[in-house]
């Protein structure tokens, strides 16, 4: 199953990338995450190992499959978490526009459940987890300008 939201960020690709490269930093923007901490490696070296601590109490651990600075992307898959899928993974990517000096952040992920799972995953993972959290960021950069 594929599953892709896109949101259009109000400030300029840099200050977005600069926000959201580390991937333990998902904390300062994202009120669904409680806490970030890396379990190895660093925050923008492939194969290194997060953690993260959810707002419900529930745990995710992820690993950096790519990072790049250049094109402002990064792919990780998930290791354990509560969702009902297997051989998740994702790349949040972020693109300039160029007129209004805005960043259209895409995000998307792939990953094989159960067909009477597929709604409600389409559900937590494109609208609570990325449309949500893509807007949050929006606001987060919005107060912090």
């Amino acid at each position: 199953m594929r599953v892709m939201r896109s949101v259009v960020i109000h400030a300029p690709i840099d200050k977005v990338w600069s926000t959201v490269r580390r991937f333990d930093r998902v904390v300062d923007w994202n009120p669904g995450v409680t806490d970030a901490r890396m379990e190895t490696g660093s925050p923008t070296e492939v194969g290194s190992i997060r953690v993260l601590g959810i707002a419900d109490g529930t745990v995710f651990r992820e690993t950096l499959l790519a990072h790049s600075d250049l094109e402002h992307f990064y792919v990780y898959d998930i290791i354990e978490s509560p969702l009902r899928c297997r051989n998740y993974v994702s790349c949040h990517r972020f693109i300039e526009i160029t007129e209004g000096a805005g960043t259209l952040g895409i995000w998307q992920g792939e990953f094989d459940c159960d067909p009477a799972d597929a709604d409600e995953l389409e559900s937590i993972i494109g609208d609570r987890i990325y449309r949500d959290a893509q807007l949050a960021l929006d606001q987060y950069l919005r107060e912090k300008a």
